[in-house]
Protein backbone atom coordinates (compact mmCIF):
# COMPACT_ATOMS: atom_id res chain seq x y z
CA UNK A 1 0.00 0.00 0.00
CA UNK A 2 1.30 3.44 -0.97
CA UNK A 3 0.18 6.04 1.57
CA UNK A 4 -0.09 9.68 0.55
CA UNK A 5 0.47 12.30 3.27
CA UNK A 6 -1.27 15.67 3.03
CA UNK A 7 -0.51 18.04 5.91
CA UNK A 8 -1.67 21.50 6.92
CA UNK A 9 1.42 23.24 8.38
CA UNK A 10 -0.81 25.81 10.09
CA UNK A 11 -2.31 22.98 12.15
CA UNK A 12 0.64 20.62 12.30
CA UNK A 13 3.11 23.15 13.69
CA UNK A 14 6.64 22.24 12.68
CA UNK A 15 5.13 19.21 10.91
CA UNK A 16 5.59 17.28 14.15
CA UNK A 17 2.74 14.81 13.51
CA UNK A 18 3.76 14.45 9.87
CA UNK A 19 7.28 13.44 10.89
CA UNK A 20 5.87 10.96 13.43
CA UNK A 21 3.64 9.46 10.73
CA UNK A 22 6.60 9.04 8.38
CA UNK A 23 8.60 7.41 11.18
CA UNK A 24 5.82 4.96 12.01
CA UNK A 25 5.23 4.11 8.34
CA UNK A 26 8.93 3.38 7.92
CA UNK A 27 8.92 1.18 11.05
CA UNK A 28 6.02 -0.77 9.59
CA UNK A 29 7.83 -1.14 6.25
CA UNK A 30 5.12 0.80 4.43
CA UNK A 31 5.78 2.99 1.40
CA UNK A 32 4.67 6.62 1.37
CA UNK A 33 4.73 9.87 -0.60
CA UNK A 34 4.26 13.42 0.69
CA UNK A 35 2.21 16.12 -1.03
CA UNK A 36 4.31 18.70 -2.85
CA UNK A 37 2.95 21.51 -0.65
CA UNK A 38 5.13 20.38 2.28
CA UNK A 39 7.50 17.88 0.67
CA UNK A 40 10.47 20.30 0.53
CA UNK A 41 10.33 20.83 4.31
CA UNK A 42 10.91 17.16 5.06
CA UNK A 43 14.21 16.48 3.35
CA UNK A 44 14.72 13.57 0.99
CA UNK A 45 11.18 12.22 0.57
CA UNK A 46 9.17 11.36 -2.53
CA UNK A 47 6.47 13.81 -3.45
CA UNK A 48 3.15 13.73 -5.27
CA UNK A 49 0.99 16.52 -6.62
CA UNK A 50 -2.67 17.29 -7.18
CA UNK A 51 -2.49 15.07 -10.26
CA UNK A 52 -1.84 12.16 -7.83
CA UNK A 53 1.29 10.99 -9.62
CA UNK A 54 2.51 8.65 -8.25
CA UNK A 55 -0.95 7.49 -7.25
CA UNK A 56 -1.38 6.73 -3.53
CA UNK A 57 -3.76 3.96 -2.48
CA UNK A 58 -4.96 6.14 0.42
CA UNK A 59 -4.28 9.70 1.53
CA UNK A 60 -3.85 10.64 5.19
CA UNK A 61 -4.85 14.22 5.95
CA UNK A 62 -3.30 15.93 8.98
CA UNK A 63 -5.24 19.00 10.07
CA UNK A 64 -8.93 19.71 10.55
CA UNK A 65 -12.07 19.33 8.44
CA UNK A 66 -10.83 22.07 6.10
CA UNK A 67 -7.68 20.08 5.39
CA UNK A 68 -9.74 17.02 4.55
CA UNK A 69 -11.87 19.09 2.17
CA UNK A 70 -8.72 20.30 0.41
CA UNK A 71 -7.42 16.73 0.10
CA UNK A 72 -10.75 15.41 -1.18
CA UNK A 73 -10.76 18.06 -3.91
CA UNK A 74 -7.95 16.24 -5.75
CA UNK A 75 -8.31 12.76 -4.24
CA UNK A 76 -11.97 12.15 -5.11
CA UNK A 77 -11.63 12.59 -8.91
CA UNK A 78 -8.73 10.11 -8.77
CA UNK A 79 -10.80 7.61 -6.76
CA UNK A 80 -8.50 7.75 -3.72
CA UNK A 81 -10.05 7.51 -0.22
CA UNK A 82 -8.97 10.01 2.44
CA UNK A 83 -8.38 9.39 6.15
CA UNK A 84 -8.21 12.33 8.54
CA UNK A 85 -6.17 12.85 11.70
CA UNK A 86 -7.82 15.74 13.54
CA UNK A 87 -5.39 18.44 14.63
CA UNK A 88 -8.05 21.14 14.61
CA UNK A 89 -11.26 21.89 16.50
CA UNK A 90 -14.39 20.08 15.33
CA UNK A 91 -12.93 17.28 13.22
CA UNK A 92 -16.35 15.93 12.25
CA UNK A 93 -14.99 14.19 9.14
CA UNK A 94 -11.82 12.81 10.70
CA UNK A 95 -11.25 9.19 11.73
CA UNK A 96 -8.66 9.77 14.46
CA UNK A 97 -8.16 12.60 16.97
CA UNK A 98 -4.61 13.74 17.65
CA UNK A 99 -3.04 12.38 20.83
CA UNK A 100 0.08 10.41 21.67
CA UNK A 101 -1.29 7.24 20.03
CA UNK A 102 -3.02 8.85 17.01
CA UNK A 103 -0.21 8.27 14.53
CA UNK A 104 0.50 4.71 15.70
CA UNK A 105 -3.22 3.89 15.54
CA UNK A 106 -3.46 5.35 12.03
CA UNK A 107 -0.62 3.18 10.76
CA UNK A 108 -2.10 0.10 12.46
CA UNK A 109 -5.47 0.70 10.80
CA UNK A 110 -3.84 1.09 7.39
CA UNK A 111 -1.50 -1.89 7.77
CA UNK A 112 -4.29 -4.20 8.92
CA UNK A 113 -6.92 -2.73 6.56
CA UNK A 114 -8.96 -2.19 9.72
CA UNK A 115 -11.24 0.54 8.43
CA UNK A 116 -14.31 1.22 6.34
CA UNK A 117 -14.70 3.52 3.34
CA UNK A 118 -17.83 5.65 3.39
CA UNK A 119 -18.84 6.75 -0.10
CA UNK A 120 -20.01 10.38 -0.13
CA UNK A 121 -21.77 12.24 -2.96
CA UNK A 122 -19.84 15.10 -4.55
CA UNK A 123 -21.29 18.24 -6.13
CA UNK A 124 -20.40 19.40 -9.62
CA UNK A 125 -20.68 23.19 -9.73
CA UNK A 126 -20.82 24.84 -13.15
CA UNK A 127 -20.37 28.60 -13.26
CA UNK A 128 -18.98 31.09 -15.78
CA UNK A 129 -17.91 28.25 -18.08
CA UNK A 130 -15.86 26.60 -15.33
CA UNK A 131 -16.47 23.43 -13.30
CA UNK A 132 -15.70 22.95 -9.62
CA UNK A 133 -16.32 20.10 -7.19
CA UNK A 134 -17.37 20.07 -3.54
CA UNK A 135 -18.29 17.45 -0.96
CA UNK A 136 -20.12 19.81 1.40
CA UNK A 137 -21.84 22.68 -0.35
CA UNK A 138 -21.97 25.24 -3.12
CA UNK A 139 -23.08 28.74 -2.13
CA UNK A 140 -24.28 31.75 -4.10
CA UNK A 141 -23.43 34.67 -1.78
CA UNK A 142 -24.23 38.37 -1.96
CA UNK A 143 -21.47 40.84 -2.80
CA UNK A 144 -23.01 43.91 -1.13
CA UNK A 145 -22.52 44.00 2.64
CA UNK A 146 -25.57 45.16 4.56
CA UNK A 147 -27.94 44.26 1.72
CA UNK A 148 -29.79 41.14 0.65
CA UNK A 149 -29.74 39.65 -2.83
CA UNK A 150 -32.69 38.33 -4.82
CA UNK A 151 -32.20 34.73 -5.92
CA UNK A 152 -34.36 32.47 -8.06
CA UNK A 153 -34.06 28.70 -7.69
CA UNK A 154 -34.97 25.96 -10.16
CA UNK A 155 -34.76 22.18 -9.90
CA UNK A 156 -34.53 20.80 -13.41
CA UNK A 157 -37.06 22.83 -15.37
CA UNK A 158 -39.30 23.48 -12.35
CA UNK A 159 -39.23 26.81 -10.57
CA UNK A 160 -38.97 26.35 -6.78
CA UNK A 161 -39.07 29.84 -5.27
CA UNK A 162 -37.67 33.35 -5.20
CA UNK A 163 -35.81 34.45 -2.10
CA UNK A 164 -34.53 37.70 -0.66
CA UNK A 165 -31.57 36.57 1.40
CA UNK A 166 -27.85 36.84 2.09
CA UNK A 167 -27.32 33.94 -0.26
CA UNK A 168 -28.34 30.40 -1.09
CA UNK A 169 -26.83 27.02 -0.17
CA UNK A 170 -26.99 23.80 -2.17
CA UNK A 171 -25.67 21.07 0.13
CA UNK A 172 -25.01 17.36 0.09
CA UNK A 173 -26.08 15.21 3.06
CA UNK A 174 -22.43 15.32 4.19
CA UNK A 175 -22.58 19.11 4.14
CA UNK A 176 -25.77 19.18 6.20
CA UNK A 177 -23.62 19.20 9.35
CA UNK A 178 -21.51 22.10 8.04
CA UNK A 179 -22.47 25.57 6.86
CA UNK A 180 -26.04 24.46 6.18
CA UNK A 181 -26.45 23.47 9.84
CA UNK A 182 -25.37 26.94 10.93
CA UNK A 183 -27.96 28.40 8.56
CA UNK A 184 -30.76 26.43 10.22
CA UNK A 185 -30.92 23.40 7.94
CA UNK A 186 -31.79 19.83 8.96
CA UNK A 187 -29.25 17.10 9.67
CA UNK A 188 -29.31 14.46 6.93
CA UNK A 189 -27.85 10.96 7.20
CA UNK A 190 -24.90 10.88 4.76
CA UNK A 191 -26.06 7.80 2.81
CA UNK A 192 -29.36 9.39 1.74
CA UNK A 193 -29.53 10.42 -1.93
CA UNK A 194 -30.77 14.01 -1.97
CA UNK A 195 -29.80 17.67 -2.10
CA UNK A 196 -30.53 20.26 0.57
CA UNK A 197 -31.69 23.66 -0.71
CA UNK A 198 -31.43 26.42 1.87
CA UNK A 199 -31.68 30.23 1.77
CA UNK A 200 -29.34 32.09 4.12
CA UNK A 201 -30.81 34.66 6.53
CA UNK A 202 -33.90 34.93 4.36
CA UNK A 203 -36.07 38.03 4.80
CA UNK A 204 -39.29 36.03 4.33
CA UNK A 205 -41.16 34.33 7.15
CA UNK A 206 -42.42 31.59 4.84
CA UNK A 207 -38.95 30.49 3.70
CA UNK A 208 -38.08 26.89 4.60
CA UNK A 209 -35.35 24.41 3.65
CA UNK A 210 -36.23 22.07 0.77
CA UNK A 211 -35.00 18.50 0.36
CA UNK A 212 -34.76 17.85 -3.39
CA UNK A 213 -34.00 14.80 -5.48
CA UNK A 214 -30.37 14.56 -6.54
CA UNK A 215 -31.32 13.33 -10.02
CA UNK A 216 -31.87 16.84 -11.38
CA UNK A 217 -29.61 19.88 -11.51
CA UNK A 218 -30.28 22.89 -9.29
CA UNK A 219 -29.88 26.34 -10.84
CA UNK A 220 -29.50 29.41 -8.63
CA UNK A 221 -29.80 32.78 -10.39
CA UNK A 222 -29.07 36.08 -8.70
CA UNK A 223 -30.81 39.37 -9.36
CA UNK A 224 -27.28 40.75 -9.35
CA UNK A 225 -23.85 39.15 -9.48
CA UNK A 226 -22.51 37.39 -6.42
CA UNK A 227 -19.66 35.21 -5.22
CA UNK A 228 -19.67 31.43 -5.69
CA UNK A 229 -18.19 29.46 -2.79
CA UNK A 230 -17.39 25.74 -3.01
CA UNK A 231 -16.46 23.99 0.24
CA UNK A 232 -15.50 27.29 1.86
CA UNK A 233 -13.36 28.59 -1.00
CA UNK A 234 -14.40 31.48 -3.24
CA UNK A 235 -14.12 30.07 -6.77
CA UNK A 236 -15.83 32.93 -8.66
CA UNK A 237 -16.25 36.54 -7.53
CA UNK A 238 -18.56 37.88 -10.21
CA UNK A 239 -21.23 35.40 -11.26
CA UNK A 240 -24.97 35.73 -11.83
CA UNK A 241 -25.80 32.02 -11.91
CA UNK A 242 -24.56 28.63 -10.77
CA UNK A 243 -25.78 25.16 -11.73
CA UNK A 244 -25.23 22.36 -9.24
CA UNK A 245 -25.63 18.62 -9.81
CA UNK A 246 -24.22 15.36 -8.47
CA UNK A 247 -20.71 14.71 -9.76
CA UNK A 248 -19.99 11.56 -11.81
CA UNK A 249 -17.69 10.32 -9.03
CA UNK A 250 -17.97 10.08 -5.24
CA UNK A 251 -15.54 10.77 -2.42
CA UNK A 252 -14.18 7.98 -0.24
CA UNK A 253 -13.98 8.93 3.42
CA UNK A 254 -12.10 6.45 5.61
CA UNK A 255 -13.78 5.80 8.97
CA UNK A 256 -13.35 3.36 11.80
CA UNK A 257 -15.28 0.12 11.45
CA UNK A 258 -17.31 1.08 14.51
CA UNK A 259 -18.13 4.55 13.15
CA UNK A 260 -21.54 5.74 14.36
CA UNK A 261 -23.02 8.82 12.71
CA UNK A 262 -25.58 9.53 15.43
CA UNK A 263 -23.09 9.07 18.23
CA UNK A 264 -20.77 11.52 16.50
CA UNK A 265 -23.56 14.10 16.41
CA UNK A 266 -23.70 13.95 20.21
CA UNK A 267 -19.92 13.98 20.74
CA UNK A 268 -18.99 16.59 18.17
CA UNK A 269 -22.08 18.80 17.92
CA UNK A 270 -23.61 18.32 21.35
CA UNK A 271 -26.90 17.04 19.93
CA UNK A 272 -29.41 16.33 22.73
CA UNK A 273 -26.83 16.06 25.47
Amino acid sequence: MLTGIYANPDRDIGLVFTRRLIEELEKAGMDYVVHDSVCSRLGDVRGFGDDCDPRPDVIVSLGGDGTILSAIAFAAPAGIPVMGINLGGMGFLTAVTADDDAVRETVRMLAERDYAVSRRAMLEVRVCGNTYYAINEAVFYKRSLGKTVDVSVRVGKSHVANYKADGFIVSTPTGSTGWALSAGGPIIYPDISCLLLLPMNCHQLSARPVIASDTEAVTVTGGESGSIIADGKVVENDAEEMTVSIAPFSAGLITRNDFGFYGRLTRKLGLAK
